[in-house]
């Protein structure tokens, strides 16, 4: 039967002295043995059960450097921006966790087995994806001709090195597949969409080129620049109706004059013989003069007019000794030159002047159709500016989408091959040999030290807080009375049995947990677990 310490009346109890209470803390570890033993077992095994059931994770990286190619840049002018940071962070993650990127991932990492169904297959594929970290790098171009770099930084975690480096590795494989693969479905939809919009387009430019080719037919004053020349015809039509009508007045007053002048001339005159005679002496020495040049002094031609020179002359002397008046006897009455030239003026003068009126006439009937041809054009404007519009229009994207069609068949070319980015892989993928946070031992470390401070602790409080008397000292100091004796513990054979057994209990968990720990710690060692 257990003895029941009564506490004794009077002042509160002071506390036993730390060295007494080690008896008393060993007695009272057998007698809670098994308490304790379990509380230790327990500790200890649920950390190491949380360490197994959170292994250790071992991280793989992968980077792979893109560059754009700058030596056909040129080639691929008017293509679209290259994305930024966050869009090809997000390109890469849709790329890299499409379902047949992961499918092929599944295979690497061994996971695909008949055993897998649907549902586990997306839990898997999820948990995979929740692993991978995917951080995309642009680096700054330090000249305008520098290559446009991006690093793909592929991270992945795993309770299993191999399978950790083999998921990253095909993870790395898999962008530089599919973003080339993407890239020529997306270059190949290009090209095919500009080519069909090129066909629209040409047929839209023929059916325009028809129109205002038929309209033009009609109006034959429809073309580009008639404007322009009918202004400028019917400029030069008013200046050459102003100059007719100018020179239609400037004939009229020359008329006029000579008119006046006609009426103040006679229209016959007399002319001596001698004058007559000394014109003819005249005209024979210049005949001379021009056979002399040619002939000798003998030329029966220069003879001729020498000897009709000489009867001149005579003839000449003659009539200067009989001396003359106005009107001789010897003279005959002729036109007045005068008079017939002022005629002949006055006749030049009005053909002039007919001429200069038929122009104005001319001038001005032409004038007149110009002016009606130019209304007709400024009627029509409205259509031809309309037709020309959209025959422009169309021109122009045509002729815009066949260099789009040829840059678009270029780049379908460039990614078809796979030369419009350089792929490469800066840091391959390697088996991780060392993990990251909390490993087995730390969880297993942290359990035996918990399991033995626990029940430390527990045994300290009840040693040290219990208000029951367990040493005679205790009634010596604080009753003041002597003790003569103490009665010992006796227990019953069922008591000591049952003490027994809880020893032994006790006992086995306590040596149970350092097996166990050096159990999975060789099963570690021996990569079972």
């Amino acid at each position: 039967m257990n003895t029941v310490y009564r506490q004794l009346p009077g002042p509160g109890p002071e506390r036993p002295p730390v060295l007494g209470l080690l008896p008393i803390a060993f007695k009272e570890a057998r007698r809670y043995l098994l308490p304790l033993a379990t509380i230790f077992a327990v500790v200890a095994l649920f950390f190491l059960a949380w360490g197994l059931t959170n292994p250790p994770t071992y991280k793989s990286s992968a980077t792979v450097l893109v560059q754009d190619n700058t030596p056909i840049a040129p080639l691929l002018e008017g293509r679209a921006t290259a994305p930024n940071d966050s869009s090809r962070a997000i390109i890469s993650r849709d790329v890299l966790f499409g379902r047949r990127v992961m499918a092929d991932v599944l295979i690497a990492g061994g996971w695909v087995g008949g055993h897998l169904s649907e549902l586990e297959k997306e839990q898997l594929i999820r948990g995979i994806i929740g692993r991978t970290d995917i951080t995309v790098t642009e680096r700054t171009q330090t000249r305008s001709n520098d290559p446009k770099l991006s690093l793909v930084k592929i991270t992945y975690a795993d309770s299993n090195p191999r399978r950790a480096y083999a998921v990253t590795k095909r993870f790395s494989e898999a962008l530089i597949e599919q973003v080339l693969e993407s890239r020529a479905r997306a270059s190949q939809s290009a090209y095919q969409f500009i080519d069909a919009q090129v066909g629209k387009y040409q047929e839209a430019l023929g059916e325009a080129d028809k129109k205002l080719q038929d309209y033009r037919n009609i109006n034959p004053d429809a073309f580009p620049g008639v404007g322009s020349d009918v202004s400028a015809r019917i400029a030069e039509l008013r200046r050459a109706t102003d100059n007719a009508s100018m020179d239609l007045a400037q004939v009229g007053a020359q008329e006029r004059q000579l008119m006046g002048q006609l009426s103040r001339e006679s229209q016959l005159t007399t002319i001596s013989r001698s004058a007559q005679a000394n014109v003819q002496l005249a005209t024979l020495q210049a005949e001379e003069s021009r056979l002399m040049l040619s002939y000798t002094d003998q030329h029966p031609d220069v003879v001729r007019v020498r000897n009709q020179i000489r009867d001149m002359q005579a003839q000449v002397r003659s009539g200067a000794n009989s001396g003359g008046t106005t009107v001789l006897p010897g003279s005959t009455p002729s036109m007045n030159p005068v008079y017939q030239q002022l005629r002949t003026q006055i006749a030049g003068v009005r053909s002039q002047g007919a001429a200069a009126a038929s122009r104005v006439a001319i001038a001005q009937a032409l004038l007149r159709e110009e002016l009606e041809r130019s209304r007709r054009i400024a009627g029509s404007e409205g259509e031809v500016s309309a037709l020309t519009r959209a025959h422009d229009v169309n021109r122009e994207m045509y002729e815009d989408l066949l260099k789009r069609r040829e840059n678009a068949r270029v780049s379908m070319s460039l990614d078809a091959d796979g030369q419009s980015l350089g792929f490469q892989i800066q840091e391959p993928a390697s088996i991780p040999l060392l993990p990251t946070g909390l490993r087995l031992m730390h969880f297993a470390l942290t359990g035996i030290v918990l399991a033995i401070l626990i029940p430390l602790l527990l045994l300290s409080i009840l040693v040290k807080h219990d208000p029951r008397v367990r040493l005679p000292l205790q009634i010596e100091r604080e009753a003041g009375l002597p003790v003569l004796g103490t009665i010992p513990l006796y227990m019953t054979h069922n008591q000591f049995e049952l003490r027994a057994k809880r020893m032994r209990i006790g006992s086995l968990l306590l040596v149970a947990v350092p097996l166990i720990y050096g159990l999975v710690l060789f099963l570690k060692v021996a990569d079972v677990l």
